[in-house]
């Protein structure tokens, strides 16, 4: 699926997927989740995709997920327009590639969630984050499934019930970010991880995001005896 409003875009092992909606502050609407989902989906069954990089054009990485003009009236209604976030969220944690946000400007709600969910989540200086849904009376109960994962749960219960903005030195105390760089350098730095990561065994760098993801809500010891097993299986295979 094609378009306006996503650009997807290949070379050699790495993908790149810009959010090409600045006019908005790259908000995201039904039809631009949809191509998301499937244009990660088939950069994940191309072995040649190791790398991805999603970014915003323009000033800013997203301003959230755009409603469109109508409310869902009936409970099916709120299900598909809420499971098609999830699914968007899904495609972006499964892709077998390691995924870099490049976080500037606006990055709020649904923004705030794909440059969250990123393995590596580089930030511009400028780089404003919010989850602002509790204003508009919105309880984020999807970014509540997950935020927890990535920051301590006092924190995260903070930002979705205050909706207050961060800057980008406050996301990466918080752990939400990696790197803060200054605005002009941030595509720069992307670059640098990605030739960084590039030089390390393509294998083994998959095996360590497939692990990382699938033991994240597992008792340590039940991980610990899965990664003896995965680690094991990870040889053989070699």
């Amino acid at each position: 699926m094609t378009h306006p409003n996503l650009i997807v875009e290949q070379r050699d092992a790495v993908a790149t997927l810009t959010l090409n909606r600045p006019d908005e502050n790259n908000q995201v609407d039904a039809g631009m989740m949809a191509a998301m989902i499937e244009s990660l989906g088939m950069l994940g069954a191309d072995d040649g995709a190791r790398f991805l990089l999603l970014r915003g054009a323009g000033e800013h990485f997203c301003g959230g997920r755009d409603p469109g003009p109508t409310r869902p009236d009936d409970t099916a209604g709120w299900e598909q327009v809420l499971g098609q976030i999830v699914a968007t969220n899904q495609a972006l944690a499964s892709f077998p590639g390691i995924t870099i946000a490049l976080a500037k400007g606006d990055v709020r709600g649904f923004g705030f969630g794909l440059a969250v969910q990123c393995d590596i989540t580089l930030a511009a200086e400028d780089a404003r984050f919010s989850f602002p849904e509790i204003k508009a009376g919105f309880p984020p109960s999807v970014v509540m499934s997950y935020l927890s994962r990535w920051t301590a749960r006092k924190k995260a219960f903070e930002l979705v019930i205050t909706g207050d903005d961060i800057g980008a030195g406050e996301a990466e105390r918080l752990g939400l970010v990696n790197r803060v760089v200054p605005a002009p350098e941030l595509e720069a730095e992307g670059q640098r991880w990605v030739d960084r990561l590039a030089q390390l065994d393509a294998a083994a760098l998959a095996a360590c995001k497939a692990f990382f993801r699938d033991s994240a809500y597992l008792h340590p010891d039940d991980a610990a005896t899965r990664g003896v097993a995965f680690l094991a299986d990870f040889n053989l295979s070699r």
